[in-house]
C-alpha cells in the first residue's frame, strides 16, 4: 500500500489536500472519487513522484546558481 498525497478542487474552486492510502495510483483516484464527489484531482503524488519532482527542482536551481540556464524555458 502506498500513502499518496492529492491537491483537490472542489465545486468553489477552492484547493485543499488529502492524503489516501491504497494499492495503486488507479485505486487511489477511484477512493478520491468515491470520497470527495463534488471535488476533482488536480495533483496525486506517491513519495517517490514527490522526491523526483523536488530532485528535479533542486537540480535546475543548481544550475541557474551555477549560471547555467540553457535548461530551462527562458527567452
Amino acid at each position: 500500500m502506498t500513502k499518496y498525497h492529492a491537491v483537490m478542487l472542489d465545486e468553489t474552486r477552492c484547493e485543499f489536500g488529502v492524503s489516501v492510502t491504497a494499492k495503486s495510483r488507479a485505486a487511489a483516484y477511484k477512493k478520491l472519487e468515491e470520497m470527495y464527489e463534488e471535488s476533482r484531482c488536480v495533483q496525486l503524488e506517491s513519495p517517490a513522484d514527490t522526491r523526483k519532482r523536488e530532485h528535479r527542482l533542486y537540480e535546475q536551481a543548481m544550475r541557474e546558481y551555477e549560471g547555467d540556464f540553457s535548461h530551462g524555458d527562458y527567452e
